[in-house]
């Protein structure tokens, strides 16, 4: 960009927003170009911090005029590489837009900002709420609730609600041509309470990564946190056995928290000798916390496959526990009675349910994923073939299977920390989680807050006339494509 140019927009900014928020220092600008992923970096040239709607909306309209691009931002936590700036343009950081605006009680829901984050929520809960509550996610506290929700992100009632995105009952958000509109109850009446039955226009906005405009109120349901709960884990030797008793579990909605994760141990202590990248030994990159920042090697432990299985039963009485988790022994001792498992330490698996975790790329500084949404019936179908994709780069295998909404459907997430410092277990990362997105969608799996090359390959399979509906919607909501470009609904044009 032409220094007179930039320096034009600059003033145009800080007239918006006011000088101190607004900055394209260089060193400033470094955070906003990356995350925690292997994604390549791409560098903005602004990075503005609106207060308000109206000061939202005058960066739009400056930035269709100029033909910036604007990628909205809040915490920058996300893995996908959402909130990298393709084509440069301004960094919408939106933290300053944190005032919590509504908490209906009654009704249970909350009317929020986008800078309005978990951390915020469990204060509130804990102050003055204590008998509710929400599917907090497993991020940092500073993951915003709206950005979570309108990206079909979740949390820990995945098996009761869905994703966080079910749990929407209305938006306000403001078009890339500056327009304000408001979407649910809250479009024609006082109350922020409810979608339905009105067209469903929240779907313009929701898993477009901001795409399509800048959402900038956002009202959530509240659910009922009960008094008693009982936390169990096992250890399954075997991925069929281990899927199916996860899908059984969703189905019956017997506990309000069910999951899956693959299970293999990490010596606490790894020899920092490393292999020969092309010796035929699977080698993991493992972090030694007896030796502060010591990197090492050490190979996978063998043997059969083996899962735990975490399990939360919560009840509003002694009686409905009780009956609860004499109905879910029924159900383990079924559907594992030709199966080895052992019980596992309550700590093991779920001992911070709800607590909300300080990071999500500690210790290695590196974490992506192929997160997926779909048939739980093809779970151990795919992994079957994603194992060994993990073994071919000679990577830590890293699965998470979870059912939605009863068991309806689910999540399978394949992740992997790794050592952004390793230049050669980068490429490795980079290539495999390549070939895993071929995999998860030839078994029918759909990812989630998925980075750009993974929608330009669902976009290239996809059916034509969806991904033409899709141009179409981008084009109309945001006819000079400044809206985070490279995303849904970009053919590049």
């Amino acid at each position: 960009m032409e220094v007179e140019v930039k320096e034009k927009v600059i003033a145009e900014l800080e007239k918006i927003v006011g000088a101190e928020n607004v900055t394209a220092s260089r060193p400033d600008l470094y955070s906003y170009s990356q995350d925690m992923t292997e994604n390549e970096p791409a560098w903005p040239d602004f990075v503005v911090m609106p207060g308000s709607v109206e000061e939202v909306q005058g960066v739009l309209r400056l930035a269709n005029r100029e033909k910036l691009a604007v990628v909205p931002y809040t915490a920058g936590d996300n893995v996908g590489g959402l909130t990298i700036p393709l084509k440069g343009g301004i960094i919408l950081d939106l933290r300053r837009m944190n005032r919590l605006i509504e908490f209906n009680e009654p009704d249970r829901y909350i009317v929020v900002e986008p800078g309005f984050n978990f951390g915020d929520l469990r204060r509130l809960f804990d102050k003055k709420y204590p008998h509710l509550w929400y599917s907090f996610a497993g991020a940092p506290p500073s993951t915003s609730l709206t950005s979570n929700a309108i990206l079909y992100g979740f949390g820990r009632l995945t098996n009761v609600v869905g994703t966080n995105a079910d749990s929407i009952n209305g938006l306000e958000v403001v078009l890339p041509t500056g327009e304000v509109v408001r979407i649910g109850s809250c479009s024609v009446t006082s109350s922020w309470c409810n979608l339905a039955p009105l067209p469903g226009l929240a779907g313009l906005f929701l898993g477009w990564q901001g795409a399509t405009g800048v959402v900038t109120k956002i009202s959530l349901q509240l659910w009922p946190r009960y008094p008693l709960k009982q936390i169990k884990a096992l250890l399954i030797t075997g991925t069929r056995p281990a899927c199916t008793l996860v899908r059984k579990l969703g189905q019956k909605r017997l506990c309000e928290i069910v999951e899956c994760w693959s299970f293999e141990e990490t010596p606490s202590g790894a020899d920092k000798s490393t292999s020969a990248p092309d010796s035929g030994e699977r080698q993991l990159r493992v972090y030694s916390p007896d030796e502060e920042g010591a990197v090492g090697t050490c190979d996978r432990p063998p043997g059969p496959d083996r899962h735990a299985v975490n399990m939360k039963v919560v009840a509003d009485s002694e009686d409905e526990l009780k009956a609860k988790l004499a109905l879910l022994d029924v159900v383990i001792k079924e559907e594992l009675k030709d199966v080895q498992f052992t019980d596992l330490p309550v700590e093991f698996a779920l001992q911070s349910d709800e607590d909300l975790p300080a990071t999500g790329s500690e210790p290695l500084g590196g974490l992506t994923w192929i997160g997926t949404m779909g048939p739980t019936s093809r779970w151990a179908e795919a992994l079957e073939k994603i194992y060994p994709l993990y073994d071919k780069y000679r990577l830590k295998r890293g699965a998470i299977m979870v059912p939605f909404r009863g068991g309806h459907y689910g999540m399978l997430r394949l992740v992997e920390q790794f050592y952004r410092g390793d230049p050669d277990e980068v490429a490795r990362v980079k290539k495999c989680m390549r070939e895993l997105l071929v995999v998860v969608l030839d078994a029918g799996f759909v990812p989630y807050k998925a980075p750009y090359w993974a929608v330009a390959e669902m976009m290239k399979r996809g059916d034509p006339n969806w991904v033409e509906l899709l141009t179409r919607v981008k084009k109309m909501l945001d006819p000079n494509n400044i809206m985070n470009p490279g995303r849904y609904g970009d053919t590049g044009g």
